[in-house]
């Protein structure tokens, strides 16, 4: 089984420097590996001691099938 490509979207809440107010962050990771589950354990694993509260609202398989870093 080959890795492929998903997209594991984010979200968690941080206080607004200027208002105190709560503001949602809403983050989109490119995440290589086996399936949804392997994903989101490398996501989990990433904000693993992470101070705010956060949650992963989705995942789904890329259209990317290559990244070429060179």
């Amino acid at each position: 089984m080959d890795e492929k490509y998903f997209v594991a979207k984010v979200q968690y809440d941080l206080p607004d420097e200027n208002t105190g107010k709560l503001k949602k962050i809403r983050e989109e990771k490119l995440v290589k590996g086996y399936s949804v589950t392997d994903v989101e354990a490398k996501v989990t694993s990433r904000y693993n001691g992470f101070q705010h509260d956060w949650r992963i609202t989705a995942v789904s398989e890329s259209k990317i099938d290559e990244v070429i870093e060179d």
